[in-house]
């Protein structure tokens, strides 16, 4: 055994020096075995599964076509064909990978229900590739809503528990490789409610024969709505909301509704509304749903929400009125027989604690009293901070407000809004990504946009732009094949900045390479810059336009695009059934090689050069290469061994 692993060192080491001796002489030899390389891929790389961006390829450096011609010792017009070849090269790009959701705005689905979902691929996905649609919510989570499919449109189903009125997001994620859609919004239609009041608000009312009675029913969900009442009428396909409602019974009767439905299947009912009829009715007034007058704004009008029920004179009108705290009633609204009362607090009136009622003229009847608070406009007020935060750092704002609340809300002039707001002053929370200077854009409570002011500002710091070139997955290369190059990057880059590998050229200048970038790894098509070295080492790094900053450099060895080439060779006599060796030689190429005998013998991928094989003819043969392959493709075999079998 010890014997064994001496020849196979001993071997490796002749054939480290092979591949040595192959290089250009003014370049460096490999500095790591062959044997600890590892072993490339046959089949050619593919792009990595995330969504490609390509980036635009700047212009290489242009080459002197006649002192190149010069130094590798060929015509100006073959050195003029090269460079126009090197020059397509250039212009290649990547395969793109791309998948895009068809037009699908006309789509409004409920829960549970199964959609299909159209798309279109770009790029030479794999044969076994499938299709499944992922649902996104609001906060970002993901779920998988369909089977594996094949082709489009994937037929999905949308999770009966999901919310309906609430705007989702569909996506398309392929498997092989790993690439997904655009994001598609698609909103959830909601599931219907109702429920039935008297117009008042209150669940009973008192008409005299032949007098009508006003109900109210209040939907949610999508609309149109189409429900059912207990005294079998039918609505259909309503729009409105809340619905309004006319009756005329004859005697009491109580008013349900017993189903109600939308795109989305029934919904859920409540509420009843009792109608009492009286012929001799005593008149009755009554304020109603006063928590929705509690606070009122200088000239803005509102509806008063009172009852007046029973028998009423002929010529009788309501009037709202509103005292101060010396209890003196004032007329607020202009007389009205209607009972629906639309007024507004003059400007006369200044903000503090009132009393609201109604009164009746025929009879003269008055209502209960309800407080109510005139509040003035809302001043909000930005506080002069002067922050300074880290990147990705959030910071708070101090804005305090005055009058017309709570609540408040204010928006800034990021964006940031926040409304619903209890107190003051409050914090509001921001996350810049660069210096800003913020003031209001609108602010105000329960009496609308009030008055603002004030600014703030925000710096930013930011670590400085850098691109770091990790370490690469080979040292060494075939010509053409695609090279996927890690990086890392930190600091902000300008809107527009765009990343390109570079590798030096014969004249060791650095020139761009058709890259495609994702955002952990960058992949590009690696070609040697001169075919007359068998093997060349490079430089490379990556850079960035905006602002314009460069990775540390790396070497890398690419081997010429000529293939390998295997040559047997070999001669003597044996007895039959002895056994000899025959040699091969390879040249070119990228290790490991294999090959194929004449007599059908294969070896897969060995590093040893030359490589010596025991053969056990019958009879005299003659050995040849039928194939030959290494990292770098299908090669070609020369030369012959002959083996003479005597009796």
């Amino acid at each position: 055994m010890s014997r064994f692993i001496f020849l196979f060192l001993f071997a490796s080491l002749i054939g480290l020096q092979s591949v040595s001796a192959q290089r250009s002489t003014s370049k460096k030899p490999v500095a790591k075995p062959a044997a600890k390389q590892p072993a490339p891929s046959k089949a050619p790389l593919k792009p990595i599964a995330a969504p490609a961006v390509v980036v635009d390829t700047m212009s290489s450096a242009t080459v002197d076509t006649t002192a190149a011609a010069q130094e590798v010792g060929i015509t100006e017009q073959e050195a003029d064909e090269l460079a126009e070849k090197a020059e397509k090269i250039a212009k290649d790009t990547i395969d793109l990978y791309k998948i895009k959701i068809s037009d699908i705005s006309y789509l409004s689905v409920c829960p549970g229900t199964t959609i299909h979902i159209p798309f279109t691929t770009e790029g030479p996905f794999d044969d076994e590739n499938t299709y499944i649609a992922h649902l996104i919510d609001a906060k970002g989570n993901s779920i998988a809503i369909s089977l594996p499919s094949k082709t489009s449109p994937v037929k999905a189903v949308i999770p009966s528990y999901k919310i309906g009125g609430e705007v989702y997001q569909l996506q398309i994620v392929s498997n092989i490789s790993v690439v997904k859609s655009q994001l598609v919004p698609i909103r959830l239609l909601q599931t219907p409610t109702a429920r039935i009041e008297v117009i008042d608000g209150t669940q009973a009312a008192r008409i005299m024969p032949g007098q009508e009675a006003h109900l109210r029913v209040h939907l949610s969900g999508t609309a149109p709505w189409s429900f059912q009442m207990s005294d079998s009428s039918n609505v259909l396909n309503t729009i409105s909301n809340p619905h309004y409602l006319t009756v005329k019974p004859t005697q009491i009767k109580a008013y349900k509704i017993l189903g109600i439905s939308n795109a989305c299947g029934s919904g859920t009912m409540s509420g009843e509304a009792i109608v009492n009829v009286d012929n001799n009715p005593e008149p009755k007034l009554e304020l109603k749903e006063t928590d929705k007058i509690a606070k009122l704004c200088n000239n803005i009008p509102f509806q008063v929400p009172f009852s007046a029920t029973g028998k009423y004179k002929a010529g009788n009108k309501f009037v709202v009125q509103i005292a101060d705290r010396t209890g003196a009633f004032k007329n607020l609204s202009s007389p009205d027989s209607s009972g629906y009362i639309t007024t507004q607090i003059p400007d006369s009136y200044k903000p503090g604690e009132y009393r609201l009622r109604v009164t009746s003229s025929a009879p003269y009847l008055v209502s209960q009293v309800a407080k109510v608070t005139i509040v003035s406009t809302t001043t909000t007020v930005l506080q002069k901070d002067s922050l300074f935060l880290n990147e990705n750092e959030s910071g708070e704002l101090s804005v305090s407000f005055n009058g017309g609340g709570p609540p408040w809300f204010v928006l800034l002039s990021d964006g940031t809004y926040e409304n619903n707001i209890q107190e003051s002053p409050y914090k509001v929370k921001v996350k810049p990504y660069y210096d800003t200077n913020y003031e209001i854009s609108s602010a105000g409570g329960v009496c609308g946009v009030g008055k603002f002011s004030g600014k703030a500002k925000v710096a930013v710091k930011a670590p400085p732009v850098a691109i770091t070139l990790e370490k690469l997955s080979q040292n060494m290369v075939c010509s053409g094949a695609i090279l996927e190059i890690p990086y890392k990057t930190v600091g902000r880059y300008n809107p527009g900045n765009k990343f390109v590998v570079q590798i030096t050229d014969k004249n060791g200048r650095f020139v761009n390479l058709p890259t495609t970038i994702t955002p952990t790894t960058m992949n590009v098509k690696l070609t040697s810059a001169s075919s007359s070295d068998t093997i060349r080492t490079h430089k490379i790094r990556i850079i960035s336009s905006s602002p314009a900053v460069s990775s540390a450099i790396e070497e890398i060895d690419i081997i010429a695009p000529n293939k390998a080439i295997g040559e047997v060779s070999g001669k003597g006599i044996i007895t039959p059934g002895r056994s000899t060796r025959i040699q091969l030689k390879f040249k070119n190429g990228l290790p490991p090689w294999s090959f194929t005998l004449s007599d059908g013998t294969a070896i897969n991928g060995t590093f040893l050069n030359p490589y010596l094989i025991s053969v056990t003819p019958s009879a005299t043969t003659e050995y040849k290469l039928t194939s030959v392959k290494s990292g770098c493709g299908t090669g070609t075999g020369k030369g012959s061994a002959t083996i003479t079998v005597e009796n």
